[in-house]
């Protein structure tokens, strides 16, 4: 029996999650690839990915993490691509671009995949990928916080102070490991949400993933590195789209392998990086 691509439905959870932590990475309990298709903020998900079957088993699968969005006022849906795996079995036919293709083919859908792997660009580009991001700017902690900056921490004051639009990016991502910061500076005010990880030699990393405020960012990124950041080894780092036009005499970093995406509606400033792999299987950005 030939190999068969089909939408993932919720009776193959378990397979899928077998399939991944043996054969993808088992440091990854299955648990965690659980989320992957549990993930709370869509109640009725069109389906939870793309699967390869052969004679009855699943051996390969690509998620997708559907999330609907409201960019400048209008409904966008969004698909973060996660987890693209397939058995070496099956290696070698074209159903490893047969399988992206069949998870990205729907012109109505803004994709997005910002943690791909340097062994598959080729397939990446083939299926219309574009470069979403190709490098960070990263600010480093200079001295003790100004009094000109303000943070808010804590969850629940800030879903006080701010619209519907920011209380439901919070809701949504209340269980996983994302941390929301309602940042005050020069009469402006932005919500954005940090991923906080120890990467490299020891350094702790902000990785920007949302600011309501890009313009904030560029005027006060500084002051927020020094408000925001812990004494030793630290970077606050945002992807380039998430600041307008080119910072001067700020630390610039180029990614591995860039993070890509898919679409024709939307522009990759208007392009985060919540409702992710990244939040549901706690995963390091690179």
């Amino acid at each position: 029996m030939s190999a068969l691509i089909r939408p993932a439905v919720p009776g193959d959870i378990e397979p899928i999650c077998a399939l991944l932590h043996e054969k993808m990475n088992a440091k990854i309990p299955i648990q965690r690839w659980r989320r992957l298709m549990s993930y709370p903020w869509m109640e009725d998900k069109p389906d939870l990915g793309r699967v390869v079957e052969e004679n009855g088993r699943i051996l390969g699968f690509v998620g997708m993490v559907y999330s609907d969005r409201l960019i400048e006022g209008e409904k966008e849906r969004f698909v973060s691509i996660s987890s693209w795996f397939l058995d070496r079995a099956l290696r070698g036919r074209g159903l490893g671009a047969d399988l992206m293709a069949a998870a990205t083919d729907d012109p109505k859908i803004t994709y997005n995949n910002v943690t791909s792997s340097d062994r598959v660009l080729a397939i990446v580009d083939a299926v219309g990928y574009r470069v979403l991001d190709d490098s960070r700017y990263m600010w480093r902690k200079r001295g003790p916080s100004g009094p000109g900056l303000r943070c808010e921490w804590d969850a629940g004051t800030i879903s006080g102070q701010i619209g519907e639009d920011g209380r439901r990016l919070i809701d949504d991502h209340a269980d996983l490991p994302v941390r929301p910061v309602l940042v005050e500076a020069g009469g402006g005010r932005a919500l954005m949400f940090f991923s906080v990880k120890k990467k490299g030699e020891d350094v702790t990393y902000f990785d920007l993933l949302h600011t309501s405020d890009r313009a904030l960012l560029v005027d006060h990124g500084q002051a927020l590195a020094d408000a925001i950041l812990p004494d030793g080894p630290a970077v606050l780092a945002a992807d380039c789209r998430f600041v307008d036009g080119a910072l001067l005499g700020v630390e610039r970093e180029a990614f591995p392998v860039p993070r890509y995406y898919k679409s024709t509606r939307l522009a990759p400033a208007q392009i985060d990086l919540l409702y992710s792999e990244v939040q549901l299987l706690d995963l390091k950005l690179y």
